[in-house]
């Protein structure tokens, strides 16, 4: 070996590298790493810009939340006809108490769309029912007439054997008394 080249195997190299634990400092970064991401999605969270659909729901759901105040025209109506608040309508006060809950659509279908969905969905469940119950029964028909096509095959089948085995003891006993051409009936 030359002097040239670098003995990789002695201590010599190993002694020029320094002391370095590998893979701390990146554990460290890491770490980090995610810390400001999270931190960065935090506080994306909390600066975040509310839709209007969103600012829409949440004032209405406090407006839904508060009870109507005796200023309002419609409740003094109510109080001078005798309404109380808290208690029923009627006049027994055994109707409804609290207020009509708001349906509010959100999607782009027509007012009759989920009937109608609710409808079609039925339907289909209603035909796809016949369908297997009318496989079912066509199944059930297929496998007697299978059946019975069978039991009639090995009638035949015993029938004819049957047949056979005659004829050959006619053709012996035949031949035994010498009879060779078949009498005329």
């Amino acid at each position: 070996m030359s002097d040239e080249e670098d003995d990789y195997m002695s201590d010599a190299f190993l002694n020029k590298i320094e002391d370095v634990k590998p893979g701390v400092s990146m554990v460290r970064r890491v770490k980090e790493a995610f810390k400001k991401e999270a931190k960065h999605k935090e506080s994306n969270i909390q600066n975040r810009q509310k839709t209007y659909k969103e600012q829409e729901k949440e004032s209405r759901e406090a407006a839904l939340q508060t009870s109507i105040s005796s200023q309002n025209k419609g409740f003094a109506l109510l109080q001078k006809m005798g309404y109380k608040s808290g208690d029923g309508l009627g006049k027994q006060s055994t109707g409804r108490i609290e207020p009509i809950p708001l349906n509010i659509k959100t999607d782009r279908g027509g007012f009759g769309m989920e009937e109608q969905k609710k409808r079609k969905a039925e339907e289909e469940l209603h035909h796809y029912r016949q369908k297997v119950r009318a496989r079912q029964q066509n199944e059930a028909k297929s496998l007697e007439d299978f059946r019975s096509r069978v039991r009639t095959e090995r009638e035949e089948r015993k029938i004819e054997a049957d047949l056979r085995r005659s004829q050959r003891s006619c053709e012996q006993l035949d031949s035994q008394k010498g009879i060779t051409i078949p009498r005329e009936a």
